[in-house]
């Protein structure tokens, strides 16, 4: 009979909020676990791979008790994964793996169950590493297929409990289930596919159907977010409040999800910039920096630097504008450090974003009046894969900042 494989894991790109960093979560699942699972003959999906109709938590549960394995990724403490992951226990005696982010910090009451890492370099992972710890996943699940030892704490002390299985039928019917249509996964695949050529309505369309299949997932909710905002369908003001309304689920108000905090930053931005009201350029700074002092990220900071460069050139209070302008560069230079910081990590080369935090030294420096590091900063990233649309995106933006910094400094007779 085939074998079985339930992975337990987030989806998409998760926060790890006790270190600030982005993880991608498919990748590893993609590039790691299925892989190594189908090689060995398992039928191997997530959650998100099977299709339902009412309560997903019926299915789920299903192969949280029947999986022949269950690979359990705990990288970024969900909570979900977690309750899960006890469910797992409670009803299986063995074969339950358990795999994390190496920088993970580990609550006090996981330090004695075994917990494989794995290295992410941010939202990527190496290519030697991928390579690695598939070997190593390989080699271990071999070993507990032919050794299969109890590796629940519950069935350590209650070792006759019976163990619950898939039927022959059943798995017939999960691999038809899989087959059948799209899943999740690959429906945002296409959305991400249709957001990067502009075509925000067909990316629309996409990510609600897979909002029908994880009504509850928060990656989804933010890719429709963005598409929604960025189609400017019907027109501009309407898809920034419908925008808006989607995005009320996650509570932007009370969250400390960066992500959030970022598109809801961001439409307020452009509702300022519809409407010239202050109360939204106030509220999108307000997001901003509540994102960047979370994450402390050179993206949610420098958005944050420049809401206070307009902030400045707007404000009429000379007290509040001076402020304003005094945070700005404030902001810029632990930009500056925060950059620097990742430049000097390991990893560093390997990373597939390095021409957006050259750019942001470039753009940082330039806040600052330091013109000789911002030219240098510019070049490395044309020289690391700067392409059209960021050097487009980074000039545009070098504009906004000598216009309203020309606007205070006019406004305040400062030479």
């Amino acid at each position: 009979m085939e074998k079985t494989c339930f992975v337990i894991m987030g989806f998409g790109i998760k926060t790890d909020f006790r270190t600030g960093r982005d993880i991608d979560l498919d990748k590893t699942y993609n590039n790691i676990i299925k892989p190594v699972f189908e090689e060995l003959g398992f039928l191997c999906y997530r959650a998100d791979d099977i299709k339902h109709s009412g309560v997903i938590d019926i299915p789920m549960y299903e192969n949280i008790l029947k999986s022949d394995f269950v690979v359990a990724d705990i990288s970024t403490l969900n909570p979900n994964v977690l309750y899960e992951l006890g469910i797992r226990h409670a009803v299986r005696k063995s074969t339950t793996l358990i795999i994390a982010e190496k920088e993970l910090k580990y609550p006090f009451d996981l330090n004695h169950i075994i917990i494989d890492s794995y290295e992410h370099l941010g939202k990527a992972i190496d290519y030697d590493e991928v390579m690695r710890f598939r070997e190593y996943l390989k080699e271990k699940v071999q070993y507990l297929l032919d050794n299969p030892n109890t590796d629940s704490p519950l069935y350590s002390f209650f070792p006759k409990l019976n163990v619950p299985t898939f039927t022959v039928e059943e798995i017939k019917e999960i691999k038809e289930n899989i087959e059948e249509e799209k899943s999740a996964t690959e429906l945002v695949e296409e959305a991400e596919k249709c957001k990067s050529n502009k075509e925000y309505e067909k990316a629309i369309v996409l990510l609600n159907q897979a909002k029908l299949l994880l009504p509850r997932n928060e990656f989804i909710i933010q890719r429709l977010v963005l598409v929604k905002y960025k189609s400017k369908l019907p027109n501009e003001e309407t898809a920034l409040f419908e925008a808006e309304t989607i995005l009320s689920v996650l509570n932007p108000e009370k969250t400390t999800d960066p992500e959030t905090l970022g598109l809801a930053g961001a439409i307020n931005k452009r509702l300022f910039e519809v409407y010239n009201d202050k109360s939204y350029l106030d509220k999108a700074l307000w997001f901003y920096s509540r994102g960047f002092y979370i994450r402390q990220d050179y993206y949610n900071g420098i958005n944050t630097a420049f809401l206070y460069n307009l902030c400045a050139s707007i404000d009429n209070d000379q007290f509040e504008s001076f402020a304003n302008y005094g945070n700005a560069i404030s902001t810029r230079k632990k930009v500056i450090d925060i950059c620097n910081i990742i430049l000097a990590e390991e990893p560093f080369k390997n990373r597939d974003d390095k021409h957006w935090i050259y750019l942001t030294l470039a753009e940082a420096y330039i806040g600052i009046n330091e013109f000789e590091f911002s030219e240098k900063y510019y070049k490395l990233a044309i020289e690391n894969g700067a392409d059209s649309f960021s050097i487009g995106s980074y000039e545009e933006q070098i504009g906004r900042i000598e216009k309203v910094n020309s606007i205070f400094k006019s406004k305040w007779n400062i030479k």
